[in-house]
């Protein structure tokens, strides 16, 4: 590894970098003679295998054990190494491989082995050390994310390192691998006492209990003096019903918090786990407090609760890093997780220096100050500047807010920075204008849609209130467009929206409301009605108008059909796919089917990155696709996918149909696949799939459904509450219904429809009707 040169204005930093690059270049450099030097993480912990970082992983120096058999894949990501197998094989680990390592150990007495196993796997990890060999075998895993830790035994040479994982259960599953790293125990004691900060006093930053307040905000960014009274009366008209109020309950429970004992390396990390922290930051104390605390204390006139705010902040502030964790500051790596933990803190200590800015002295503004340019807005501008892809995503909407609130409250102190604040909102409209496709979709899934409006709104609403302008007119005319995106993935189930992509089936209330107001009249509205209702909140709109009975988007290539059958509505909605599209899924033909109230044909969406049967929801395996069946591998397209595959069509609100050749992106399994849908009424639907195999010896369509589902003479029938359908299947294909797992122990049921042929036409028909009513079963 090369650092690039630099002039350094002081000759202990030049010796500093000079000794941390030759400890680097000795760590992670190819065929090194000597007894290769672990690279410090902290004064307990050092790295000896960063599968985490593509350009310094030696995921290619492993040598692993062919998997053919079964189906095994692995391969380096961005962030980890990535393995699935298709099936569990006959005998023997499903994933075996070795690597010499030639490393210094001594100082240490544990190597421990980071990775996401699937649930019910094992990890056998042998060890070759100057001492003998070194063994652990794991318990079952249970967990998503793992440390696990095998004791050295006084070795101070690993010499070669065995990782095998045996497969739990029967079929696919998928996992990742993501450092190997040393610990010294009697060291990491003090590791931890470095940050307690348990007794620390605020002297110096908080004025005292006897300052006079006037109980207002001092820049009224985040809360106007009119909004302030308007919660001062809400306030004392619940105190009159009930005795208390929100801000008397927030209050009370702050009384017990000690936000300095959550003071930790990494900011927030206390009390919780993610991708790129610890699993140990799960059992370390919480980081307590939040800006909602400072608006209690404004409510209240309560100095005490308005202090703890501060100490809060304070308390954020003194964390050394806004990051998830060391695999962001790995010595000699450009690796970082983004900039996600970075802009909540920026944006939590923002507010409460607007809001509880009356209790800071001097010292402690400038110091919360300090820790936002350095810490916060420094390094988010770094992740703007370097990952363009961010603009095209919702990613720049999170890292925005907390870069925007950091402005609006530091210009108010250092003039200077009131051109960046500009320069910030111009990257919001930016944001919004990539996003959105010229037809009003979004290529990423409505859940990515939903904080992109609304971080990007909130951050336009607050820089509004700055500059005295109205909101409205900052945001770009391309947000209007969405209302035909709405109608599209909008569910007719108890749920939201439909859940494709990355995505999940609901959307959040304050942004269907940010919607409602640009858009009135629109979806949107109609979609905030009902969320109103669902949630037991009497409405503030009055609904909006119903779906249309056919709606297409041929920028990002959606379409949807809603129409009538006996007072219920039937949905279909059609997946495509814009070439290169991101967060997307195997799913480019797939299917949803809505009828009277429930998903008979349902898409999974997904569930929490951290679960590795995240990237089994990806598969086209688990969406309502043709699949090639017959080879030991699993059968998949490209993703993503770098072509347009589209759906076309017409309908109305009787009929409706359409076609799709999804033969793009399935090279060397599929010569042709085009799929087609006929309606010509609500009450039935037939999906015809004609293809011919390029691999494989047979077939299946695979169908999901969350309902009950049993075979039948000639096919399948999935029973809703208020409504049946019956799958016809022609008699040369066999049928399974089989239970398959999902995150956190839950199941669904996938109709697998197999045919035999390398090709054909597969011709299902599905028959709609209500469900009997209670009277015709008695």
């Amino acid at each position: 590894m090369k650092f690039a040169a630099a002039v350094s204005p002081h000759p202990r930093w030049t010796l500093a970098l000079c000794c941390w690059t030759a400890l680097a270049a000795t760590a992670w450099a190819a065929d090194a003679p000597a007894l290769r030097k672990p690279v410090r993480i902290n004064m307990a912990e050092a790295i000896i295998e960063p599968f985490w970082v593509p350009e310094l992983s030696g995921f290619g120096k492993w040598t692993v054990d062919s998997g053919t058999g079964h189906g095994l894949r692995i391969r380096q990501n961005w962030s980890a190494v990535d393995f699935e197998w298709a099936s569990k094989p006959a005998a023997g680990p499903a994933l075996r491989m070795s690597r010499d390592f030639h490393v210094d150990c001594s100082g240490y007495d544990r190597l421990l082995v980071r990775l996401s196993p699937p649930r019910g796997c094992v990890l056998r990890v042998t060890v070759a050390t100057d001492k003998g060999p070194r063994t652990f075998v794991s318990e079952l895993a249970t967990e998503n994310r793992a440390e696990y830790a095998l004791d050295l035994h006084g070795a101070s040479r690993i010499e070669t390192i065995t990782l095998e994982l045996e497969a739990g259960a029967e079929g696919g599953a998928a996992g990742w691998l993501r450092w190997i790293g040393l610990q010294d125990t009697e060291r990491l004691a003090q590791y931890f006492d470095q940050w307690d900060y348990s007794g620390l006093q605020w002297d110096a930053y908080l004025k005292g209990p006897d300052a006079s307040l006037r109980f207002e905000p001092r820049y009224d960014i985040f809360l106007t003096s009119e909004e302030l009274a308007s919660l001062r009366a809400e306030h004392e008209r619940l105190v009159a019903e009930s005795g208390e109020s929100e801000f008397t309950r927030r209050a009370a429970a702050a009384r017990q918090y000690q936000p300095e004992k959550g003071i930790s390396e990494f900011v927030g990390s206390g009390g919780r786990t993610s991708a790129h922290s610890r699993v140990r930051d799960r059992s370390r104390p919480r980081l307590q407090g939040h800006p909602d605390l400072a608006v209690a204390g404004l409510v209240l006139r309560d100095a005490e609760t308005l202090r703890m705010a501060g100490r809060y902040a304070l308390s954020l502030a003194m964390s050394e890093h806004w990051d998830t964790g060391f695999m962001s500051v790995l010595p000699g790596s450009a690796w970082e997780d983004r900039a996600f933990r970075r802009s909540y803190t920026a944006t939590d200590i923002a507010r409460i220096l607007d809001l509880a800015g009356e209790v800071f002295t001097d010292a402690g503004r400038t110091y919360l100050m300090r820790r936002l340019a350095e810490e916060g807005i420094g390094p988010i501008n770094y992740v703007a500047w370097r990952h363009e892809y961010i603009f095209h995503c919702n990613q720049l909407a999170y890292f925005n807010t907390g870069r925007m609130y950091a402005y609006l409250v530091l210009e108010r102190e250092w003039l200077r920075v009131k051109p960046y604040t500009d320069l910030a909102l111009r990257d919001a409209i930016d944001n919004l204008e990539s996003v959105i496709e010229p037809d009003g979709g979004s290529l990423e899934g409505p859940s990515y849609l939903n904080p992109t409006i609304r971080e990007n709104y909130n951050a336009m609403k607050h820089y509004a209130r700055a500059r005295g302008r109205n909101v409205a007119d900052l945001v770009p005319p391309v947000v209007r467009l969405t209302a035909d995106y709405a109608a599209v993935i909008a569910s007719t189930t108890g749920d939201d929206v439909i859940a494709v992509c990355d995505s999940g089936a609901m959307f959040r209330e304050d942004t269907l409301r940010i919607l409602t107001e640009l858009i009135p009249d629109s979806y949107w509205t109609t979609l905030y009605h009902k969320k109103q209702v669902t949630s037991g909140i009497l409405p503030s709109v009055d609904p909006g108008p119903p779906l249309p009975a056919y709606i297409e988007l041929p920028e990002i290539g959606y379409i949807a059909s809603t129409r009538s059958l006996c007072g219920e509505q039937v949905k279909v909605f059609i997946m495509g796919n814009q070439a290169n599209a991101g967060h997307t899924h195997e799913d480019k033909g797939s299917f949803v089917l809505e009828y009277a109230g429930q998903a008979f044909a349902m898409d999974l969406g997904i569930c929490d990155y951290e679960d590795p049967i995240h990237a089994v929801y990806k598969h086209c395996q688990r969406h309502n696709m043709l699949v090639p069946v017959g080879m030991a591998e699993r059968a998949a397209p490209l993703n993503p996918l770098p072509f347009d595959v589209k759906p076309t069509g017409k309908g109305n609100e009787r009929s409706f149909g359409a076609r799709i050749d999804a033969t793009p992106g399935w090279s060397g399994y599929y010569t042709r696949w085009v799929r087609t849908w006929d309606s010509p009424s609500p009450d039935v639907l037939t999906i015809r799939d004609e293809y011919e195999l390029a691999k494989g010896d047979a077939i299946e369509f695979y169908w999901q459904t969350n309902l009950p589902a049993e075979q039948t003479a000639g096919g399948v029938m999935i029973r809703g509450d208020r409504g049946f359908a019956t799958l016809s299947v022609p008699s040369d294909c066999t049928i399974r219904i089989e239970r398959l797992p999902l995150a956190e122990g839950a199941e669904h049921n996938r109709i697998a429809i197999h045919k035999p042929g390398a090709s054909g036409i597969l011709e299902v028909t599905v028959s709609l009707r209500p469900a009997p009513s209670e009277g015709s079963r008695r």
